[in-house]
């Protein structure tokens, strides 16, 4: 019987230097209830970061009917903002379906846990109890569903974060009335080579593969890891599953340039 190996989908979340900028810019968004921006290339790591910091519990069971208990208002009240991630095909019926929708719940959500949905008349208050929304792979939104989140934006206080590629901000500057609200413009940026050392130092373990810096071999190891990812966090972890498997195929190989350049083949 062949052995195959259980790898996770996806690896434990490791707070990063740049993890630690796309907090402080997400904290003046919501406070100031500004609309930024945040672009960066594929795979370093912006999109992670993003859900790590809204702690968004989904809702998507949540029924209007009865109170949250249990973990679903634990998360509700760890939650610091909704996190929506932009269909291909998008239009601001669907943005309304999922966006405005989700809005309601988790306002519905925290209005009854602080105990102010006593009376019918409040309901038009859930939509305004969320601090802050994250729109993830916004380079998709249509100019309507711009419009419709401008709309939204504008109707419900909400600060609110586009994430995307290198040039979203200036794909926006064409649009007058949504630039002239945007704030601030942030770029979420790849590991540097010693952070990635440091990093993949403290927390190989974590990752599924430990680099013990008195060997010769694994300092090798982790310069020929450091030179061909990067510092994009993406392919780290997928160059790191793939020594994984290797090593837990055969359990002579150890860490090494050899078995470095093997995952990366």
């Amino acid at each position: 019987m062949p052995m195959t190996t259980d790898l996770p989908r996806e690896a434990a979340f490791i707070a990063t230097r740049a993890h630690g900028r796309f907090v402080e810019f997400a904290d003046a968004c919501s406070e100031y209830r500004y609309i930024g921006v945040c672009h960066g290339r594929p795979g370093v790591g912006k999109t992670r970061s993003a859900r790590e910091y809204a702690a968004w519990p989904g809702l998507s069971d949540y029924s209007f009917r009865e109170p949250p208990t249990g973990t679903t208002a634990d998360a509700v009240r760890l939650c610091r903002g909704l996190f929506y991630t932009a269909a291909v095909a998008n239009t601001p019926k669907s943005l309304q379906a999922g966006l405005g929708l989700n809005l309601a719940r988790l306002g519905h959500a925290r209005l009854v846990l602080d105990g102010q949905m006593g009376a019918i008349d409040r309901m038009h208050q859930a939509e305004r109890a969320c601090p802050l929304v994250v729109v993830d792979e916004a380079d998709r939104l249509s100019l309507k569903s711009l419009e419709h989140l401008r709309d939204l934006y504008d109707r419900y206080g909400f600060g609110l974060i586009l994430l995307g590629m290198p040039g979203l901000e200036k794909r926006l500057a064409r649009y007058p009335q949504f630039f002239s609200r945007i704030g601030f413009v942030h770029e979420f940026k790849p590991l540097g080579a010693e952070e990635t050392r440091v990093l993949l130092a403290r927390h190989g373990t974590a990752l599924g593969v430990r680099f013990d810096p008195e060997s010769l071999e694994h300092v090798e190891a982790l310069a020929a890891v450091i030179r061909i990812t990067s510092g994009n966090l993406r392919l780290i972890e997928r160059l790191l599953a793939q020594m994984r498997r290797i090593m837990a195929l055969n359990p002579r190989a150890a860490v090494s340039v050899d078995l470095v350049q093997a995952a990366r083949d």
